[in-house]
């Protein structure tokens, strides 16, 4: 019987694990991960898939995967609290230093030790640094995965150091019509030159809001694509220069990427990245789409001119 996991994550994120298939075919796999998204059961589906990948991807090694009873695999969580009446789990500094056997031996069995550790946003300062003194020294290859509802509550060293997937469900376009074919071709030239106006703070991105974006965006499905290629548009101009330009999401857009990090510092595009992320708040409000992405515009101008 196949586990759970294998099944939910192939269902649920059946392009990502395409994608991560292809990294790790051509040993493009970088060795941490930020992974910002709902569903923490979900999450976790794809981390034991990754891990079950690195493991040899046999019956044998899900099944110790999903029991948490593999030597190279090791998934935690932040700690309860010691009362015992509160249900709000935190990282302690003291549950970090407890893993320092496991960060400073190789694997034992598989390509690399896989690390998983869920909701990375309650880690605070000083169980962090005690954190990055792992990720920055590895004991050999690793896959280090971390995973959290909300990209603005993570320390800002963690995000600096990560590459970050917008981890989401997919929307089913595996095989889309002629006019499915035709609104894409159209929608990311109209996208990519959207997100130019706005990083480079010119006004007349908010007229591109509502000419080029309010109409051609009204059904659901279409918004919450045109969001993901936004995310992945950010997440490429914070993380270009730090990855190859092939694992990039539109390397097509160096060139972009590149007067951008001339232009502001990485202080300043992880700040414009976070109000593009902060945006997954609103889309569950009744705010229009018009007036969420006006505002986006508006605090993408702020971000970049402090």
């Amino acid at each position: 019987m196949t586990p759970e996991f294998i099944t939910t994550a192939e269902k649920v994120y059946p392009q990502q694990i395409t994608h991560f298939k292809q990294l790790i075919a051509t040993n493009q796999l970088s060795h941490l991960y930020l992974f910002v998204g709902p569903s923490q059961p979900e999450k976790l589906a794809f981390s034991r898939y990754l891990a079950w990948l690195m493991a040899g991807a046999d019956e044998r090694q899900a099944i110790r995967i999903m029991a948490d009873d593999h030597p190279d695999v090791k998934i935690t969580q932040p700690s309860l609290p010691k009362s015992g009446t509160g249900t709000k789990r935190t990282w302690k500094v003291d549950q970090i230093r407890a893993l320092k056997p496991e960060f400073v031996t190789v694997a034992q069995e598989s390509q690399r030790k896989v690390f998983v550790f869920d909701a990375i946003e309650t880690l605070q300062a000083e169980s962090g640094n005690a954190l990055l003194k792992f990720i920055e020294e590895p004991a050999g290859p690793q896959l280090m995965i971390m995973l959290a509802e909300n990209l603005n509550e993570v320390l800002p060293t963690i995000r600096s150091r990560a590459q970050i997937v917008q981890l989401r469900p997919e929307i089913a376009l595996a095989q889309p019509d002629d006019e499915s074919n035709q609104w894409r071709k159209t929608m990311q030239p109209v996208l990519f030159k959207w997100f130019e106006l706005m990083m480079q703070r010119r006004v007349e991105a908010f007229v591109y809001v509502q000419l080029q974006l309010v109409d051609a965006l009204k059904e659901a499905p279409q918004q919450r694509l045109f969001l993901a290629w936004l995310h992945e548009l950010s997440r490429d101009t914070v993380v270009y220069g730090q990855i190859p330009d092939a694992q990039l999401h539109f390397p097509t857009l160096v060139g972009l990427y590149k007067t951008l990090r001339q232009q502001y510092s990485p202080q300043q595009l992880v700040r414009a990245s976070d109000v593009i992320f902060a945006d997954d708040r609103l889309s569950q409000t009744n705010v229009s789409l018009q007036t969420r992405f006006e505002k986006m515009v508006l605090e993408i101008a702020m971000a970049l001119g402090e």
